[in-house]
């Protein structure tokens, strides 16, 4: 049997106006011949934005730019040569901080703009010993910051504190000693629901040798910074030096999920310093990820992860990220806003699959990187020590080869948003020099070929380097821009009956690489991502909104099912890295240095379970639904729109025998938002003989809208029962806005 063969709709045979019944009849004797690729359940990781994902999501760094950098503000729209360059006006950065301080919830914006403007890198801000309201400026001191150069000739951090009279026991000016300690300090939060105890390191050199206090501290509800917590004395020379410290929470302190700390660099004597960095890491971080964020990805057994980028990965220069830290450059963001301070590189991407178990895959610069340098990045991570590549990584602490198997060659190049975006026919040319000197290092890795569904990028590729092509890769990232009058079970319907429509895109893919002579032709999915994004124009005045669907709700665990499910009848998609695993789109969320999980994050944890398991032959009764309005896009050309559809089925179901052979899963997918609770009978056919009980795993959400908050972290999660199996049937009931499990297990 074919993919196709899996499911055989039939219209409901009731009378029943309301669609509430359903049947499936799975025939357990008729699977399919391939088993369903974990692969299919993988999550894509990028350094994107200033609070999100590697940098302030998967690390355990606690600190906002720890290294002192020219922070990037980032204008809207693409330049000719693509990317997104920086905001150079002085109003529009003080808005931007202010947006900032917001969405970290800082008690003070205006003090971090001051700063900024005074030369203080953004995040840190003057600081003197006994605060008032946050005030600065304390007598008989003065703080200058300027910026200066660090050991990797990137912006540091220059501070002079001096005294500006002489106390009664000096004798002259060249021994002023200071009323007050002073220095440089940010708010922070700190993980104190697991752990009290904390550790860092400071780079820094000083004009003449003298001793600096790192500190933690409470804060006012002003921002001013209280009393001291804890905090160590590290000296500085005139030599730059990185010298470690430990620093700890007291016991009796209580903390909450909101409580605001401080960290400071201060001087009781007058000095004048050059900090690089200032790193402070929670004492449970696992190789300084963020140990929450390996135990939910380790409990998800995540298949396969996709990184560093993304729109990020057209400027990104690996060689950055490797060697000791202190050593890696801080950057603009290539593509976004902020900074790459290159703390998370190469090495600490691979120990980070490693501590989760999964494969990974890492995407190249194919925007103004060269073949050369991707050549260099594989000898890299996979190269022996005889190599000049594979020698630096043994001195860096790692003698043992990586084995990177998945390596992509660029990400959405065709793109005018991508630094240095190609045409069709430059890619082509591209993709073949990089494979060339990709495989000329290590001819066992698998390319993947950036590629688009919609257009004729294909074409050239497929022309030239087809006997190089492993697979071509797409992306699915239909934004779509919603105002008031938007209707939103229209729009939820829509995007629930999308996959369908891609999958046959794919099949067409296929075709032109069979015809291109590819010899085993393989699509991967490398992003996926429900989006909808409020109109500001439409929505200017208007307080409340509607509920729609987006990636942080139950609406995108649903999304992601249906894709799975197609791309396992279609035999089309044999790789999906969803978008994305931190603070972007659906996966985990990390704030206040607290995480928790969308509620896509339980779907994929669910998926576990299909891991190799065989899908099965299913016949499906039910109701459909259609829609009348057609959602465009701005990038439809290029990622798709969301059409009218007609006779789609009201579930969307998925049957398998599991690798072990001894249970029957049965997955039920609820895509109607006018629909509500669907009883759904399940017959099973000769073949497996169950047992008198079945367990249902339900993932349901309120609305199309439920999420998971920092607040309310567990408003959608799976739950659990049990269902009585009558010989060889049993009956379920779907909510709207959920996935049902029904696993059997043989009796």
């Amino acid at each position: 049997m074919t993919s196709r063969q899996l499911l055989t709709h039939h219209p409901a045979a009731s009378d029943d106006d309301h669609g509430d019944t359903a049947t499936i009849v799975v025939d357990p004797t008729e699977r399919s011949a391939e088993p369903i690729d974990p692969k299919l359940f993988g999550k894509f990781g990028e350094h994107l934005y200033s609070t999100r994902n590697a940098k302030n999501s998967f690390t355990a760094q606690i600190l906002h730019n720890p290294t002192f950098g020219n922070w990037k503000f980032q204008v809207e729209h693409a330049s000719v040569d693509g990317g997104r360059p920086s905001v150079h006006d002085a109003e529009t950065k003080a808005e931007r901080i202010e947006a900032y301080a917001d969405t970290r919830e800082y008690p003070d914006s205006t003090r971090l703009i001051e700063a900024y403007r005074s030369a203080t890198a953004l995040w840190w801000f003057p600081v003197g010993d006994d605060e008032i309201n946050g005030v600065a400026e304390i007598d008989g001191v003065d703080i200058t910051t300027s910026p200066d150069v660090g050991i990797a000739g990137d912006r540091a951090q220059r501070l002079e504190v001096s005294a500006t009279e002489l106390s009664p026991c000096s004798e002259s000016a060249d021994d002023r000693s200071l009323e007050h300690s002073a220095g440089i300090a940010q708010w922070c939060h700190l993980p104190t629901h697991r752990t009290h105890d904390f550790e860092g390191s400071i780079t820094a050199r000083a004009a003449s040798p003298t001793t600096l206090t790192v500190s933690l501290r409470e804060v006012g509800p002003t921002g001013e910074l209280k009393r001291t917590l804890d905090d160590t004395t590290v000296s500085v020379d005139k030599s730059w030096d990185s010298i470690d410290f430990d620093l700890r929470v007291p016991d009796d302190i209580e903390t909450g999920r909101d409580t605001l700390f401080a960290f400071s660099v201060t001087t009781d004597s007058p000095a004048n310093v050059v900090l690089d960095a200032a790193l402070l890491y929670p004492d449970d971080h696992v190789d300084r990820a963020d140990p929450e964020i390996v135990e939910y990805l380790r409990d998800a057994e995540l298949p396969v992860f996709r990184w560093p980028g993304g729109n990020f990965v057209s400027g990104y220069r690996w060689r950055d990220g490797v060697g000791p830290t202190e050593e890696r450059p801080t950057k603009p963001n290539p593509a976004w806003d902020g900074l790459e301070p290159n703390l998370f590189g190469t090495v600490e991407f691979l120990e980070f699959c490693e501590r989760i178990g999964c494969e990974p895959m890492i995407c190249v610069n194919a925007g103004d990187g060269s073949a050369e340098e991707a050549a260099r990045w594989v000898e890299y991570c996979n190269g022996s020590t005889e190599t000049a590549m594979g020698a630096l990584r043994a001195a860096h602490g790692h003698p043992e080869s990586f084995d990177v198997t998945y390596w992509e060659v660029g990400n959405e190049v065709y793109g005018p948003w991508q630094v240095s975006w190609t045409t069709p026919d430059g890619y082509a040319d591209r993709f073949a020099r990089f494979h060339e000197a990709m495989v000329d290092v290590d001819d066992d890795i698998e390319v993947l070929a950036c590629g688009n569904r919609l257009t004729d990028w294909n074409d050239p590729v497929l022309s030239t380097a087809a006997d190089r092509v492993d697979w071509l890769t797409d992306h699915v990232l239909v934004g779509t821009h919603v105002g008031p009058e938007t209707d939103q079970t229209e729009l939820y319907n829509a995007h629930m009956a999308l996959a369908d429509q891609v999958m046959d895109e794919y099949d067409d893919v296929l075709e032109d690489m069979r015809a291109a002579d590819v010899d085993d032709p393989r699509i991967a999915l490398t992003e996926l991502q429900l989006f909808t994004f409020p109109d500001r124009e439409q929505w200017e005045g208007i307080e409340e909104s509607p509920e729609l669907p987006t990636n942080k709700s139950v609406s995108e665990a649903v999304y992601d099912a249906t894709f799975v499910h197609e791309s396992v009848r279609s035999g089309a998609v044999d790789m999906l890295t969803h978008s994305g695993a931190g603070n972007h789109g659906g996966g985990l969320r990390k704030h206040h240095e607290r995480v928790w999980a969308d509620p896509c994050y339980y779907y994929h944890r669910m998926g576990s379970s299909l891991f190799d398991a065989r899908p099965l032959a299913v016949e499906l009764s039910c109701d459909t639904y259609d829609t009348e309005t057609a959602f465009a896009t701005d990038t439809e050309d290029l990622f798709g729109e969301l059409p009218t559809v007609s006779a789609v089925p009201v579930l969307d179901p998925l049957a398998v025998s599991s690798r072990s052979g001894d249970e029957l899963v049965v997955e039920l997918v609820h895509r109607d938002a006018t629909a509500g609770e669907i009883d759904a009978t399940i017959e099973l056919e000769d073949g497996f003989d169950p047992g008198p009980e079945a367990t249902v795993t339900t993932l349901a959400g309120e609305t199309m809208a439920a999420e998971n908050t920092f607040e309310e972290p567990e408003t959608v999660v799976p739950s659990q029962n049990s269902v009585s199996v009558d010989g060889r049937s049993t009956t379920v009931s779907v909510p709207p806005f959920s996935i049902v499990r029904v696993t059997f297990s043989e009796n």
